[in-house]
């Protein structure tokens, strides 16, 4: 437990992992109040770390960093979120960076993230779903619709096993691998791909990352529930991984771990 004189900064630096800072359970702060909240401050996070600016990142935060008697411990206060993230804006963190998800939920984190000053090209392809129809998006046809790579990529909810990412007759896991595949193959080498709120994002997975160019940085549980992970993963080349690749490494790891990979 961290003692009262330990100063700001060491604690923050203690709280990092891979230079990003992870909250306990509910403890973030809301910067919309919806379910994107998790997910945000990562991609800011994540900002600071591709600009090499953690040490903006943290005089940023300083001032709400607040010591919790009852804990015997510093932690950031989320009640002053409005706060925060009128500090936040003002670095402009996410200027010239360009970010994509697939699949939102509402705009309300969009507008945020581009007052970060963040880039959202392809705002045509948000109605692109990964499942049967007529907008689906597979590792099949994915360079189709999307023909560039972005800075950050990230998803809300779309990694869950009941998000929709389950089609014909695969299993979740197949169907959120195929996703994941297409998000390294759209993320620039030393970019970002950082997922919430979905289940298909067990650490037992770590070799198939591996396999399509991905650093698993780190998985946690962002809230109370059964699928409220947060992932957060580093494109570490160039990897582009074709729907052939995919289908043969996955069938390889399921002979070995036929248990862990589905159908």
């Amino acid at each position: 437990m961290v003692q009262q004189q330990i100063s700001k900064e060491e604690w923050f630096k203690r709280r990092l992992r891979s230079d990003f800072f992870i909250f306990d359970k509910n403890e973030f702060p809301r910067f919309t109040n919806t379910s994107y909240d998790p997910v945000l401050f990562e991609i800011i996070n994540s900002a600071y770390i591709s600009k090499n600016r953690l040490n903006d990142f943290f005089r940023s935060l300083e001032p709400f960093i607040a010591f919790d008697e009852k804990r015997n411990d510093y932690k950031i206060d989320g009640s002053k979120a409005a706060e925060i993230k009128g500090a936040l804006l003002k670095n402009k963190a996410l200027g010239g960076l360009t970010v994509f998800e697939l699949n939102p939920k509402g705009n309300r984190h969009i507008d945020f993230l581009e007052e970060l000053g963040a880039v959202m090209p392809d705002k045509s392809k948000n109605s692109l779903i990964p499942i049967s129809g007529e907008n689906a998006i597979k590792l099949k046809n994915w360079n189709k619709h999307l023909n560039e790579k972005y800075d950050i990529t990230f998803s809300n909810g779309l990694m869950d096993e009941n998000s929709g990412i389950r089609y014909e007759k695969h299993s979740a896991v197949f169907s959120g691998f195929e996703m994941y595949s297409i998000f390294s193959n759209i993320t620039k080498k030393n970019g970002f791909s950082i997922h919430a709120n979905g289940s298909v994002i067990s650490s037992l997975y770590e070799t198939y990352f591996q396999f399509i160019g991905f650093k698993v940085i780190e998985y946690f549980r962002n809230s109370d529930g059964d699928f409220n992970f947060t992932m957060i993963m580093k494109k570490m080349n160039e990897k582009q991984t074709s729907y052939e690749e995919f289908f043969y490494i996955y069938s390889e790891l399921k002979k070995r771990w036929p248990t862990r990979y589905g159908n």
